[in-house]
């Protein structure tokens, strides 16, 4: 039985890296070359994408366990865009509970006409999220944000596993630091905020059990200097009839936040399942892209009660697309959260050589250990 989980666990951090650069809804992010990015007129196809500003990546390196890698150099990374290595001049290990390098957050291009635009800003009004001239940004909170999405179904399959990973979902939030804040959010006929950030395990918790069932949310007020349910979209949050919808919702929430952030997947699929196979809606690609906009790994823990099923396949592609971990719970539940508990304690940032970027671009950008045994969470990158 441990074989059959560590295969498991292994083919699921090798699906993590096999993710195309380029699935055509959903542009990953790019690392610039040396030349300015130049303004492009809107095409009629879809072609937006998100940009990091600084040559930098963010990747976590875990063993078979779930372990992070500790002590790795930059000699130990391999960094290719097509088939030219790329230069890794720093690493730096930041362990969960200290700050963040100062990283220029991704800048979002607006969107071709094929999707629904918000209303453009006033010249020189401040973006979302961002402080008004003359005012100090805000600091990044101590510790970290993280939210935890459960997918509500009362079918026996799906419910079942709900309540066989309850007790080891306790473990889970027993293993954030003392600093770390939660919040709840279920979708079920709709996206419910059940919790704002707290450091409450208790009421976690319980905010949990209560996502599990079709129960009504009651007013949740917003707490605290950073929180979720300040800039939560109540009523477009009634009128989502679709859980990737939901994702999307709550990516935009947690996009103006600061600090380093994550989201915990309670869930038994995504996709649409028909005669000819397992198709992602469009609802699907916008939430990996406001996901990876809001710079928001997903940790899946899938809790459908067989070894495998047909809408796995858009829980893996949602964890491969934003730089998470994809994990099973049917066989060995407290294996599945202990590994997802390990694989959160950190993560490497490289800074990469911009000078060898240029010239490479288009070219899809691979991350992999040099003569060491394990693996590399990371977002799908291509280089503009």
């Amino acid at each position: 039985m441990k074989l059959r989980a560590v295969a498991a666990l292994g083919l699921s951090a090798a699906l993590l890296c096999s993710l195309p650069a380029a699935a055509a809804p959903g542009d990953p992010p790019v690392f610039p070359a040396q030349k300015p990015v130049e303004e492009r007129p809107p095409q009629e196809s879809f072609t937006d994408e998100i940009t990091v500003a600084l040559s930098t990546v963010v990747v976590r390196a875990v063993d078979t366990w779930g372990r992070p890698i500790l002590g790795l150099q930059p000699k130990d990374f391999r960094v290719r865009a097509g088939k030219r290595e790329i230069p890794v001049v720093a690493v730096d290990w930041i362990a969960a509970g200290e700050p963040s390098p100062a990283v220029q957050p991704p800048a979002v291009q607006p969107p071709a006409p094929a999707l629904a635009v918000p209303p453009a800003s006033s010249p020189g009004a401040p973006a979302p999220g961002e402080p008004a001239p003359g005012e100090p940004a805000p600091s990044p909170p101590a510790g970290r944000l993280v939210v935890v999405f459960v997918q509500a179904d009362l079918d026996p399959s799906r419910i079942s596993g709900q309540l066989r990973l309850r007790p080891f979902t306790r473990d889970l939030l027993a293993s954030l630091l003392p600093d770390d804040r939660v919040a709840v959010v279920s979708f079920d006929s709709h996206l419910k905020l059940r919790q704002d950030f707290s450091r409450d395990r208790a009421a976690t918790h319980a905010a949990i059990d209560r996502g599990m069932i079709y129960t009504a949310e009651g007013e949740v007020p917003a707490e605290g200097q950073v929180s979720l349910a300040r800039g939560f979209d109540f009523p477009a949050a009634r009128q989502a009839a679709s859980t990737e919808r939901a994702l999307e919702l709550t990516a935009q929430a947690l996009a103006p936040l600061p600090g380093e952030k994550l989201m915990i997947f309670l869930g038994w699929g995504l996709g649409r399942f028909g005669s000819d196979g397992v198709h992602m809606p469009p609802a699907y690609y916008r939430a990996v892209r406001a996901l990876g906009a809001a710079r928001v790994p997903v940790f899946v823990l899938d809790v459908t009660s067989a070894d495998g099923h047909s809408l796995e396949v858009g829980l893996e592609g949602v964890a491969a697309a934003t730089g998470g971990m994809y994990l099973k719970t049917y066989r060995l539940p407290n294996l599945a959260t202990d590994v997802l508990a390990k694989a959160i304690s950190g993560y490497y940032v490289l800074t990469l050589d911009p000078g060898q970027l240029s010239g490479a671009a288009g070219q899809r950008v691979t991350i992999e250990l040099r003569d060491r045994r394990g693996d590399i969470l990371a977002r799908p990158a291509v280089v503009q």
